[in-house]
């Protein structure tokens, strides 16, 4: 006699790989004919664009483009011009031969730039970027459910988990006449625009995510006076992302990136104030988290013939809660002289990584702030510095951390001293082995060998869940209560003396 337990299955996502690769290409670039000549290289600032992500016959491939801004001194001395640079990347690796329907996340981080000078008219341009990449595969958990039938018992179990229910991702295009403030200093030439996406909220309205966040786009430009300038424009976004996930209760991993970012200077209406044309290609990648009840037969037995199990078993991935956390860096970015003024300073992160230690674990956050200052002599000069920061985290956590507001400037007679506020959002997340018992198969041709067994076994409890004791003996948590003269349902304290009757 056969038993089929099945009820129905819960649709889930399994994390399969997560992988971190990182990249180094170099690329030359020939000053454009308009421009003079190189007299000294300034900086080279950037970002990175995500382009596409695949995975096929064992490997998977993440392309994207660093796009680049050279500033450099003529060889007059005078100004800053700059050259713009497109370093198209790869990153691959290798990942199972069979996922088909695989979804990915992936996400780039410009780690690293610089230049140095061929002659004066060619340069060498090298790019660093890392990439964050996750595979997931769709995947079900079986509900099953205990049947009434004569002789057999079966361990039931109900419970609700948060786990990853879908991964989707929704392309648009932010676009802005972003003005610059009327306070500022008037604009005389666009040298270098980078833009980052912040992530203010994903909140959770029907089966859709609501995204809100912003485009933050840094400036540095010449002004008509001849100085240098920074100004920060910010461009706010809102988008629904779809989902499968039910409900206010779920929450997102949600990763922004860009895949493609143009900007040109343009005129807002008649009062002829400076503004920037942004348009900003944007993809939202979303794993949502939701809340799954299951019910499942973890086990059975029969005190009359022999059984055998049929079990099936999932890997799934539990979120058990978010937290974040506040932490303050003070970088201090050596110059050797006293710098007159600081136009310009930036702070990022270009790496993570988080290593078990036995006792928990360690994250890694590496930072890069950067700097352009002018000397009393007015000559242009710029400094970064990067710093490693440590903070222990619990076991089973995983972390990301992203600089938040805008870095504090303190000058001294020999470095920018610089006080970066960072903030590290915390996930608890747990792998579990789900097992469930879907069929139970009842040999009726055989009867179970009771002699060896008393009718009454007398034995210490050990512990509160009765059902191995009963299932060794042939008995009930019901049965063993009732005959221990102990109240129905209730937990008895380890070490008590129990009476035990066969069924």
């Amino acid at each position: 006699m056969n038993i089929d337990l099945k009820a129905d299955r819960v649709n889930c996502q399994r994390c399969v790989l997560r992988r971190a690769m990182t990249r180094e290409d170099t690329a030359e670039a020939i000053v454009p004919d308009a421009l003079p000549d190189i007299l000294r290289i300034l900086d080279t600032r950037g970002f990175m664009c995500l382009r596409g992500k695949d995975s096929s016959d064992g490997r998977i491939s993440v392309t994207g483009t660093a796009e680049l801004t050279v500033l450099y001194i003529p060889e007059s001395g005078r100004g800053v011009r700059r050259i713009q640079v497109s370093i198209p990347m790869e990153l691959t690796g290798d990942c199972p031969d069979d996922l088909g329907d695989a979804l990915i996340t992936a996400s780039l981080t410009l780690t690293g730039a610089d230049a140095r000078t061929v002659n004066p008219r060619k340069v060498v341009v090298r790019a660093e970027c890392a990439c964050e990449v996750r595979l997931y595969m769709p995947d079900t958990v079986v509900n099953t459910a205990r049947k009434d039938t004569e002789g057999i018992f079966f361990q039931a179990r109900t419970e609700t988990l948060r786990l990853p229910v879908s991964v989707s991702e929704k392309t648009f295009v932010i676009t802005d006449e972003a003005a610059f403030p009327e306070s500022a200093p008037a604009v005389g030439e666009i040298l270098m625009a980078n833009t980052a996406l912040k992530l203010e909220s994903a909140k959770a309205v029907g089966s859709r995510a609501v995204v809100k966040g912003a485009a933050v786009t840094d400036v540095l430009y010449e002004s008509k006076e001849g100085g240098l300038c920074r100004e920060t424009l910010t461009s706010p976004f809102s988008q629904i992302v779809e989902t499968d996930a039910v409900g206010e209760a779920a929450d997102f991993d949600l990763t922004l990136s860009l895949t493609g970012f143009y900007a040109s200077r343009s005129l807002m209406d008649e009062s002829g104030g400076d503004a920037l044309s942004l348009e900003i290609h944007t993809v939202a990648q979303c794993v949502a988290w939701a809340d799954v009840k299951l019910e499942r037969v973890t086990d059975a037995y029969s005190v009359q013939n022999p059984v055998e199990l049929a079990v099936s078993e999932c890997q799934v991935e539990l979120l058990s809660g978010r937290e974040t956390a506040g932490d303050e860096a003070a970088i201090s970015i050596p110059t050797g002289e006293r710098a007159a003024r600081v136009p310009f300073v930036t702070a990022c992160i270009t790496g993570q990584t988080v290593r078990n230690t036995g006792d928990g674990c360690v994250m890694t956050v590496t930072v890069l702030v950067s700097a352009i200052y002018e000397t009393g002599s007015g000559e242009v000069l710029s400094a970064f510095r990067r710093s490693e920061l440590e903070r222990r985290l619990p076991v089973d956590c995983a972390a990301s951390a992203r600089v938040s507001g805008e870095p504090a400037v303190t000058v001294t007679d020999s470095s920018i001293d610089v006080r970066v506020d960072l903030e590290t959002s915390l996930a608890h997340i747990e792998s579990l082995s789900l097992k469930s018992v879907e069929r139970v198969e009842v040999d009726e041709d055989r009867s179970i060998d009771k002699s060896g067994l008393p009718s009454v076994t007398i034995v210490r409890c050990p512990g509160p869940d009765l059902w191995e004791l009963a299932k060794a003996h042939l008995s009930t948590p019901e049965l063993i209560l009732e005959a221990s003269g102990a109240e129905p349902g209730s937990v008895p304290e380890k070490g008590t003396v129990l009476l035990v009757p066969r069924m």
